[in-house]
């Protein structure tokens, strides 16, 4: 079993009205699902885990059953103590020639036939 994690993204920019400080940089956006880690949310507990030289921007990362237990959980946690919106997305074997990259922790994936 493979794991990922959704996250929404992070608001980039300060948004002004009457019942808001302004001071919205860097607060969950509650909007935009993707890879937690592109949305910018907190990641101190993914510390120690590989960061591969991949250069394919299509490649999607997919935590392995160790990644999960020794880094997804945590990482799960960390976003929505944040104030995250989250989704665990879970799959089973996929195709062999998605994978552009494998180690203990995790898989990257290139997306299936057609979903460019």
């Amino acid at each position: 079993m493979l794991y990922r994690i959704l996250a929404d993204s992070v608001r980039g920019y300060v948004e002004y009205s009457s019942d808001d400080s302004g001071d919205s940089f860097g607060r969950p956006s509650g909007t935009r699902m993707g890879g937690a880690w592109a949305g910018g949310g907190p990641s101190k507990s993914l510390d120690g885990l590989p960061l591969p030289p991949l250069s394919n921007p299509r490649v999607r990362f997919w935590f392995t059953e160790l990644g999960w237990r020794e880094y997804g959980l945590a990482y799960l946690a960390e976003l929505r103590e944040a104030g995250h919106i989250v989704r665990v997305v879970r799959i089973k074997n996929p195709v062999e020639s998605r994978v552009a990259y494998r180690d203990p922790y995790q898989v990257a994936l290139l997306p299936p036939e057609g979903d460019e």
